[in-house]
Order: C-alpha cells, then sequence, then structure tokens
C-alpha cells in the first residue's frame, strides 16, 4: 500500500518567522500540511502567512480557523478528521515550534517498518528530544510499577518501547487511531499523548522511540535542578491543567496502578516545590488548588 503522509500542526500565537522555518523543514517530507490555529491573538498576521506565503493555490496544505482556544486535543482531532479525508495512512503531529530535519520522517517511517517487520504492534513512533538551549538530552520513560526507569538515548542502536512519548514529532498509522479512538478532548491540554499511550498499552500495542529521528524540544517554561535533578517549571495555568489532569488519570481504568501511585504521591508534593520557586506564588498555589478541586469534581475541559 502507498504510503500518504499528513502533518497535523497545532498553531496557538505562534512567531511567524519560526513557522516559516518550519513549513520548509516539513514541506518537502510530507504529501499534506494541516494547520489548525486555535484561536491565535494576531489572526490577521497568520492568515497573510497561510494566504501569502504558503497558500497560493496550494493543494497540499489545507488550514482549519478555530475562533477560540478549543483546547489541544480537539484541534488534534480536527486535524486528524482532515487528514483521514485526505486518505492518509499516516499522521504526524507537530506543535507549531517543531522544526524537523531533512531526514526525520524518513528515519521515523524506517523504525515503524523494522518494528512491523517483527511482527510487533506499534502504536506510534517518536524521535529522541533535546533542548538546544542547554544541550540536555531528555531520557526516555518506562514505569516500573510506581517507579521510573529513565533511559539514556545517547548510544542507542534499535527502537526503545517507552511507557508514553510525546505527542509532537509521533507518527501515527490512521489504522492505529481507528482502533484506540482519537485524542483526549475532556484534557484540554497536557497529558493527552500519556493517555494516549496507555490506552494503546491496554490494546495490545506499544508506543517506540527512534534512535534514528532527533528532534529540539523545550518541555515547560523552564528547567530547573531539584535535588540534582532537573525539572520542568510551567505556569500557573499550565500547572492548573497539570493538577487536574492527574486526577483525571488515576480515574482510568486502562492506567497501571504504579502510575496512578505515583501520581497521587508527587502531585502535593509538586504544588508546593514549584510554588516555592514560583515568582507568582499566590496564583500558582490558588490554580493549583482549583485543579485539585476540579479533578476530584471530575470537572474538564477548558478552565
Amino acid at each position: 500500500m502507498q504510503k500518504f503522509v499528513c502533518v497535523v500542526i497545532v498553531t496557538f500565537n505562534p512567531e511567524i518567522e519560526v513557522l516559516r522555518k518550519q513549513y520548509n523543514s516539513v514541506k518537502n517530507q510530507v504529501d499534506h500540511v494541516i494547520y489548525v490555529d486555535n484561536g491565535s491573538k494576531d489572526i490577521e498576521v497568520l492568515k497573510n502567512f497561510f494566504l501569502g506565503e504558503i497558500g497560493n493555490g496550494d493543494t497540499k496544505v489545507t488550514v482549519i480557523y478555530n475562533t477560540n482556544n478549543k483546547g489541544l486535543g480537539f484541534a488534534q482531532n480536527q486535524g486528524i478528521k482532515a487528514a483521514k479525508k485526505n486518505q492518509a495512512t499516516h499522521i504526524l503531529l507537530l506543535d507549531h515550534d517543531s522544526v524537523l530535519d531533512s531526514s526525520f520522517l524518513d528515519n521515523l517511517m524506517m523504525t515503524e517498518k523494522e518494528l512491523l517487520e517483527k511482527k510487533i504492534n506499534v502504536a506510534a513512533v517518536g524521535p529522541i528530544y533535546f533542548n538546544e538551549k542547554t544541550n540536555e538530552i531528555y531520557p526516555i520513560t518506562k514505569f516500573v510499577g510506581p517507579f521510573i526507569k529513565r533511559i539514556t538515548p545517547k548510544n542507542m542502536f534499535l527502537p526503545v518501547e517507552a511507557s508514553f512519548i510525546i505527542a509532537s514529532g509521533s507518527l501515527i498509522r490512521t489504522s492505529v487511531i481507528d482502533v484506540l479512538g482519537m485524542m483526549n478532548e475532556e484534557l484540554f491540554v497536557d497529558y493527552i499523548d500519556v493517555e494516549w499511550s496507555f490506552r494503546a498499552k491496554k490494546k495490545g500495542f506499544g508506543v517506540y522511540v527512534s534512535p534514528k529521528a532527533r528532534m529540539n524540544h523545550q518541555i515547560g517554561d523552564n528547567r530547573v535542578s531539584i535535588f540534582g535533578r532537573m525539572i520542568s517549571v510551567h505556569s500557573p495555568v499550565r500547572r492548573y491543567y497539570l493538577t487536574r489532569n492527574s486526577i483525571y488519570m488515576l480515574r482510568c481504568p486502562y492506567v497501571t496502578w504504579g502510575y496512578k501511585l505515583r501520581e497521587l504521591t508527587f502531585n502535593i508534593f509538586r504544588i508546593f516545590i514549584f510554588a516555592i520557586i514560583s515568582t507568582d506564588r499566590l496564583t500558582y498555589l490558588k490554580l493549583s488548588f482549583k485543579g485539585l478541586r476540579d479533578g476530584i469534581k471530575g470537572k474538564f475541559g477548558s478552565i
């Protein structure tokens, strides 16, 4: 079967120069580019970019506009549905600031092919992530009960199964989405990729990291060292979603007990640690506890 790859890029207040670099890095690697804008403020500037620079009747580009931010999961699903209408066999998910090297997609496709030839049920394949600002290479995460086994990807030669992979940079077959379902819109943002990965695991699929593909990616607004370990720092609003959606994960029957125990243990710990280092402590605490309350009440979606 001939491959047809659509890239789904969700934009929200992107920098046009970065978006331009991204488009130039993906246009020759995929068959169709789908942008889903989630209510960006400078929409006219963005439309000028889409219509003026990459529009021009290019049938390889589709742009979907949302009047307000409907959440990452909702926007990803809009893009996935559009990709299916284009008869896509594969979907590559990207954040609006993810710029690829020229062999990125080929490397992911090659890794997927190798795994499938071994009769492995592959849900998604993702790259090794690094932060070019700090030269930090993010470890691959694998949960063993309530503990994390962090796999250093420096000397990897073979694909590694992870407990979850980050959505941006992940390659998924549309046939897999048909089996596992779409992205979770209730979560709005954060934990969407984690929840989907656990759902895949429950149905006998695995998510894998390719040693051949690498992507620059920054997790959180900042990274700090706490007790000798690098931790991601997020804004108070993002901490609301992280805290609330952590409670959502505790409710999921297909999430492992070990992961639930870890989330339960570390949720309160994270709130107080990050409140100490936050520059807006009161707002941070207020939104963190609101996240706890909403999670317990089962109130999800947008804040």
